[in-house]
């Protein structure tokens, strides 16, 4: 059994769209892109337009993106090699959307949708993806990492310590499923309660006895990270989607 990936992608768009809402001279890419952060820079803004950024900070950047970002700006820094404009992003089953697609084919592949997709300008939110969803990957780490050190693969109780306490996550099995849905107050949680990170939980193959353990878990209702079904299955980040202020 496996968790739903598209549906809870465009599940993780939606809460973090519930939530509100806030340039540099570098191309190229690195040539290595399979090797994770062991160490995010004291200073990640400092280099928010260096080529080598894979630093995610939410709400104000993700890399070299930020709120004021447009589709042109991005080619001019990072190379036309390493932006696929107008490109189609699967939002959900059987639904697309264009935007743009960085770093295409490889482990550090983001999409970006627009707020103002003709001008492609002004992202609305930047998608990440697991590695071993794309071709060729090979299951490889993305070099992707927020300032406090949380990425895709990061287990449920990684995410509780970044948090500093429980948080809430809704059950497993429909289209919200896996998302974290309140961080009660966490060190995840922004200034004013608002978030600008919104994560989906997900897990592989699954032995007969975990199988039970996620019946407990599933369902439309939330579930604490602390609650004994989630913390013997500790689900891994599989989504990310990162708004800005």
């Amino acid at each position: 059994m496996k968790q739903l990936f598209l549906t809870a992608l465009m599940a993780g768009i939606c809460l973090a769209g519930c939530q509100k809402k806030t340039d540099g001279q570098t191309t190229g890419k690195p040539t290595d892109t399979t090797a994770a952060f062991d160490q995010v820079p004291e200073h990640a803004s400092d280099q928010l337009y260096s080529p080598d950024n894979f630093v995610i900070i939410p709400g104000e950047q993700v890399g070299n993106i930020r709120g004021t970002s447009t589709q042109a700006e991005l080619i001019e820094r990072l190379g036309k090699e390493n932006v696929t404009a107008d490109d189609t992003i699967y939002v959900a089953e059987g639904e697309t959307a264009i935007g743009t697609t960085l770093f295409k084919g490889t482990p550090d592949e983001v999409q970006i949708l627009w707020l103002y997709q003709k001008k492609a300008a002004k992202p609305d939110a930047v998608i990440l993806r697991p590695a071993s969803d794309k071709p060729g990957t090979g299951g490889m780490q993305t070099q992707w990492v927020t300032d406090n050190g949380l990425k895709i693969g990061s287990t449920l109780k990684e995410v509780e310590k970044l948090n500093g306490k429980p948080f809430k996550l809704y059950g497993f099995g429909w289209d919200y499923g896996g998302s974290a849905s309140s961080w009660e107050g966490g060190k995840l949680e922004g200034k004013g309660g608002k978030t600008y990170l919104s994560i989906v939980f997900g897990y592989g193959d699954l032995s007969a006895e975990q199988e039970k353990i996620v019946d407990k878990v599933s369902g439309d209702g939330e579930f604490m990270s602390s609650d004994p079904g989630m913390q013997q299955l500790n689900p891994v980040v599989q989504t990310m989607t990162v708004r800005f202020k």
